[in-house]
Parts: structure tokens; C-alpha cells; sequence
């Protein structure tokens, strides 16, 4: 009898803390940067512009062995700023045309990755977070890469996919990946932004309206930054980005590197 009263006490008492205890907040909603390939002294003039939005980014770089001193101490600079320095690749490969090439994994993770990541460490760098090259990936490569080497991979997605006789279009805020939702989920997507993609403004501030009203991170992908007009197709707009931080300075959301993204507690 005195052990039924023990534990029904033990039970109220348990209950009672549980129901003081303060429910669990949601993670600040936001939006996450990132830019691709090594176009290191372009990225390095983001710095006023990021700085005045208080915004942070990653920065994946690929073939780092052909960078330049001063490459290596502008991204030095980029990471005393609060932005992250992550990995793209030591040749800039694409995994799935390796193997097509006859090319085997075992070969692919020591001289596209480890290769990479050697060099990095050597120069002061220890990326956690990686770029797939090309958009390819496959579970099996994606299983080592997170298990060895990264705590993220990140890929890409658009508004538009063209293929053979058909081109799928889906508005910004129905495109779920790429969306983080502190689920802990490790392989992510980012919206691609260059001007072949023909995004506005007004397509970026509905995902961020969406990312504010579900708690969620917008996530972004570009590559070189233009500061001046071009048709350059692989490329963004430093107005639009501008335009992009306004948006998200107004409705209050927060920037994220990748890295914080797993990281967030």
C-alpha cells in the first residue's frame, strides 16, 4: 500500500513540474544565404552591404588549392565577420558523371572531398557543411558524406525545371525544401537566385512571408555578385540581394549561416 501511495505521489509530482515548466519557444524565423565557387574578391564587396543588414552567409568554395594568398586572407576576413567557410568540392566534380566516367567512390571521396578538406585545414579553415556540385547526389554518397566528413549537404532547387518537352513551374512559397524547419534534417535544399532564374523581388518577399508565418528559413543560392548590369546568366543582382535584406530587415527576421541551422538549440 505504502508503495501504490509512493508512486501515485511520484506521478502527481511529476506531472505538476511538467505542467510548470515553460512550453519550448519556436526557433526565430529567418532567412539563410549562400554563395557558390570561388569568386572570392566579388563576395569580399558584400561585406559593407552584409554588414548593414546584419546579415551573415556561407561561402562554399571549390578548387581551393588554385586560390591566391590573398583569396585565402579575404576569407579569413569573411569568417571574422561572422560568415561561415564551407566546402564545394577540390575539382569542382560532379559525383553522378564521375561514376558515369567509370570513375569509383572510393576515388571521388579522397581526391574531390578529403583532397579539399586537407587543403582547407592546412589554410585555417574547418568546414562542416558542403555543396553538392551540380545538384548531384545519391542517398548512398549523401549516407558517407554525413557519416565521415559534414553535419549538412546542401543542394539546389528552382522555380523552374526544364525537361524534355515540359517545363515545371511552382511559386516560391509551395516549394517546401527549401524551407529549414529545425527538424534536425541534415541534407537541405537552397533557392537558386542567379538571373537566369528571372526572380523578383516581390517572388522573394512571399518566401519570406511564408518562412516568418511558419517559423521556418528561407534558404538562398547564388553565385557571382553583379553590381552592375549584365546578362551574365549565372550570376545575381546586388540589387535584388539589397532589396531581399530590406524585406527581411522590415519583418524582423533573423540570418542564419548553415552551419547554425543544425546547430540551433
Amino acid at each position: 500500500m505504502k508503495k501504490l501511495v509512493f508512486l501515485l505521489l511520484a506521478g502527481l509530482s511529476a506531472l505538476l513540474l511538467g505542467c510548470n515548466q515553460a512550453p519550448k519557444q519556436p526557433h526565430a524565423a529567418g532567412f539563410a544565404l549562400t554563395f557558390d565557387d570561388r569568386y572570392v574578391e566579388e563576395w569580399t564587396r558584400l561585406r559593407p552591404l552584409l554588414k548593414k543588414y546584419g546579415a551573415k552567409a556561407t561561402f562554399y568554395v571549390t578548387q581551393f588549392d588554385s586560390l591566391s594568398p590573398n583569396d585565402i586572407r579575404l576569407l579569413h576576413e569573411l569568417e571574422s565577420d561572422g560568415h561561415e567557410i564551407g566546402a564545394h568540392g577540390a575539382a569542382h566534380i560532379r559525383v553522378l558523371d564521375w561514376l558515369r566516367g567509370g570513375g569509383s567512390l572510393d576515388d571521388f571521396y579522397k581526391f574531390e572531398i578529403e583532397g579539399e578538406l586537407n587543403v582547407m585545414r592546412k589554410a585555417g579553415f574547418r568546414p562542416v557543411t558542403f555543396a553538392h556540385v551540380g545538384g548531384q547526389q545519391t542517398w548512398w554518397t549523401d549516407r558517407r558524406l554525413l557519416r565521415d566528413y559534414f553535419k549538412l549537404l546542401r543542394d539546389v532547387s528552382m522555380t523552374e525545371r526544364h525537361l524534355p518537352f515540359i517545363t515545371i513551374r511552382q511559386p516560391i512559397f509551395a516549394i517546401d525544401d527549401i524551407y529549414y524547419q529545425f527538424d534536425g534534417s541534415q541534407k537541405v535544399h537552397a533557392l537558386l537566385i542567379d538571373q537566369y532564374t528571372h526572380l523578383t523581388r516581390a517572388q522573394l518577399k512571399d518566401g519570406l512571408i511564408r518562412a516568418k508565418n511558419t517559423h521556418s528559413v528561407l534558404m538562398l543560392l547564388g553565385h557571382r555578385p553583379l553590381f552592375t548590369p549584365s546578362e551574365e546568366p549565372y550570376a545575381f543582382s546586388v540589387q535584388l540581394l539589397e532589396e531581399f535584406l530590406q524585406d527581411a530587415q522590415r519583418m524582423r527576421l533573423k540570418s542564419y549561416t548553415m552551419v547554425e541551422l543544425v546547430s540551433a538549440k
